[in-house]
């Protein structure tokens, strides 16, 4: 099977990005082919960029992974540099022979507008949005809210769940 690049965006929220990858781990197929993580993220959120690696790297240690993580910066509102730098990845992880799989559930609109737009064109594994259904948990790990308080959809098919 082919390896897998993991795509996440960062907003305002990095609970979000980081207990989504750890559902997409915990119970997600594929979990053992993840070789590189990507945290895409604007300006205005570039400071929370150190915990979240830290955190991806934790996880990743937990389940025997080291992917390589890398992070990118966007200007605030800048579309046409995502579209841009979306494209340049996916097609250099086309050319290395990765599947994409993609978590657009803490990103702001310009990045997943992005990101959507020009992952049509690649080899995706899968595209995942994590919910929250209630907001008296927004800032908690993942194994402190109730579970059925986490819905997540892989907009691929393969059912409701990620897998």
């Amino acid at each position: 099977m082919a390896p897998i690049a993991y795509v996440t965006l960062l907003g305002r929220s990095p609970w979000a990005v980081v207990n989504t990858y750890y559902k997409v781990l915990k119970e997600g197929k594929g979990k053992r082919e993840i070789r590189r993580v990507y945290v895409f993220t604007e300006e205005r959120y570039r400071n929370l960029l150190p915990k979240v690696v830290k955190a991806i790297e934790a996880i990743s240690k937990a389940y025997n992974l080291r992917p390589r993580i890398e992070t990118v910066v966007i200007k605030d509102y800048g579309f046409f540099e995502a579209d841009r730098k979306f494209k340049e990845l996916f097609t250099k992880l086309e050319r290395e022979g990765y599947r994409i799989g993609l978590d657009i559930t803490s990103g702001r609109k310009a990045l997943v507008a992005a990101a959507i737009v020009q992952i049509r064109e690649f080899p995706v594994s899968f595209i995942v949005y994590m919910g929250l259904l209630d907001m008296d948990f927004p800032d908690r790990p993942y194994m402190m809210i109730p579970t059925h308080m986490q819905p997540i959809k892989n907009f691929l098919g393969d059912g409701d769940e990620a897998r």
